[in-house]
């Protein structure tokens, strides 16, 4: 008995063995839980690697939507960050204004595949990286898109969404579900993002075409759920060594680049660029308030007794008018420069993508800019400013020419064949311009009978015709039933016109034995102020 005195002593004296921890207690093994100087230094380089192939990707989105490709090198880059970032709930600054402009997924459906990867890869990587290689290290990807994708929001929307993935106690053991759980929020963004579009699509498109609105958000959402699994897979074989993101992210970067190279071209964003700044430039603009101001001012400015109001209207109406006509006005100099400023881009875009098929759209362009001319009649009617582009000027013979050249049985040919036809028989070469305006009538019918056949084929091969480009003039809103009806006005006033002693001379003012300038009535602009 006294001989296990001690050994009792002994027993009641050691402290109890520790419990052991559960699975769940125990830190989930990451990128960072090897402490050897190699693996932190793989790590550290590969997560530069995958920041620098991440931002590709942010400013390959920004580049779909400007054409460039360094985001905060543009001018006025932090007002257009602050005004993407404070435009909640307006559809211009919509994620789904991605779909509409410039390229709009109508009319390439192609942007349609494209945009769902591209989205895909810029919601799956930031949660990913804050998975293996915890959250902090996800900043600089949510950095990425906020300020080189500028998608503020998106960046805003991806912080909680990696919160929600990477961090206790929202954090799960089994990393799939913390993947999902993480694209919570980003589902939620592309829903909201939808309802924000609705105002742009709804009551405008055919209801069919809608899905090709949603088609994108669906895809991107699938792309990465499926990123998560084939990620969190191979990290699980490679038991969460440095490297498992890397191959995946190259793969998402350079696959949608790929195939926007292969199947709709860099051509396709630049000439869409180009003919939205030409249509913001030459768009008709309400000056009915900003000319009640102008002459509410200048009434209050008087002294007692006032003039009457009417007076003061009136006057500030001349003076806008006289704006509007003169050469040298600030207005007229403005339509200068976005004169100048298009017809460069035409002609940068004919030079750089000579082989584009929308190199005729451009030079076209081009044309009406420079026959682009302010109505001055129809702001002393209505107090708009409108333009017009059907009195074509000498300056821009050279592109007609170069598009009836090579444009044939087109709506682009009609176009160009009727203004080649008025600046000819303004020039007093009569005989030429009704063989142009023969041209047009053959035109009319090829483009006529385009349409009988295109019908007739519409039922075959629907998912290519889904995916298929439509003509490249269409872009261009070309309507052939105006062309139609200035043709028939221009041939009508040469057929019945010609005077049996004069000829042609009363109507081009060619051919007159006189000295000095001579104008005929087709010399005669019916919308210019001094007419």
């Amino acid at each position: 008995m006294m001989a296990q005195t001690p050994n009792n002593a002994s027993h009641k004296n050691t402290p109890a063995a520790p419990a052991e921890h559960t699975e769940a207690d125990l830190p989930l093994i990451d990128v960072w839980s090897r402490t050897h100087p190699k693996y932190r230094i793989r790590a550290t380089v590969l997560l530069a690697v995958n920041v620098l192939l991440f931002a590709g990707v942010g400013s390959f989105a920004y580049w779909l939507r400007s054409g460039e490709w360094f985001a905060p090198s543009t001018v006025g880059y932090w007002d257009q960050l602050m005004h993407t970032f404070g435009g909640v709930g307006r559809a211009d600054v919509s994620l789904s204004s991605l779909l509409l402009d410039p390229i709009n997924v109508q009319d390439v459906p192609m942007q349609i595949p494209i945009l769902g990867l591209l989205m895909a890869a810029l919601i799956s990587i930031p949660i990913l990286v804050a998975i293996l290689y915890r959250f902090w290290s996800s900043l600089p990807f949510i950095a990425v898109v906020g300020f080189l994708a500028v998608m503020p929001w998106l960046a805003v929307t991806l912080l909680g969404s990696c919160i929600i993935a990477s961090v206790r106690p929202f954090q799960s053991k089994f990393r799939f579900v913390s993947a999902l759980a993480g694209l919570v929020p980003a589902v939620i963004y592309f829903l909201l993002a939808w309802s924000g579009s609705t105002e742009m699509i709804v009551g405008k498109i055919d209801p069919v075409d809608r899905i090709k609105f949603v088609a994108p958000w669906v895809l991107a959402i699938v792309a990465a759920a499926i990123a998560f699994a084939l990620v969190l897979t191979i990290a699980r074989i490679v038991d969460y060594r440095p490297g498992a993101i890397t191959p995946l992210l190259a793969l998402m970067f350079g696959l949608p680049v790929a195939m926007f190279e292969a199947n709709i071209g860099r051509d396709e964003l630049y000439y869409r660029l180009l003919a939205s700044l030409a249509e913001a430039h030459f768009t008709d603009v309400n000056a009915a308030q900003a000319w009640q101001q102008a002459a509410r001012q200048k009434w209050e400015r008087y002294p007692a007794p006032k003039p009457s109001w009417e007076a003061v209207q009136q006057l500030e109406a001349e003076k806008w008018l006289f704006e509007l006509a003169t050469d040298l006005t600030p207005f007229q100099s403005e339509l200068t420069r976005h004169q100048a400023d298009i017809t460069s881009r035409c002609d940068w875009f004919v030079q750089h993508f000579p082989e584009s098929r929308y190199v005729l759209n451009a030079l076209f362009i081009k044309a009406r800019t420079l026959d682009t001319r302010v109505d001055t009649m129809a702001f002393r009617r209505s107090k708009w400013i409108r333009f017009y582009d059907d009195f074509p000027s000498e300056t821009s013979r050279d592109a007609w020419q170069l598009i009836f050249d090579n444009a044939h049985g087109t709506p682009i040919d009609a176009v160009a064949s009727l203004r080649l036809a008025q600046l000819d028989a303004r020039a007093g070469h009569v005989e030429r311009a009704l063989s142009r305006l023969a041209r047009v009538a053959t035109a009319t019918l090829a483009v006529s009978h385009g349409k009988e056949l295109d019908e007739g084929t519409a039922a075959a091969g629907a998912l290519t015709k889904a995916l298929a480009r439509g003509a490249a003039e269409e872009s261009l809103g070309i309507s052939m039933e105006r062309v139609t009806i200035e043709t028939g006005q221009l041939h009508g006033l040469i057929t019945d016109n010609r005077d049996p002693i004069y000829g042609y001379e009363p109507l081009t003012g060619h051919n007159r034995n006189v000295t000095g300038p001579a104008f005929g009535l087709l010399d005669l602009d019916t919308r210019h102020e001094r007419y």
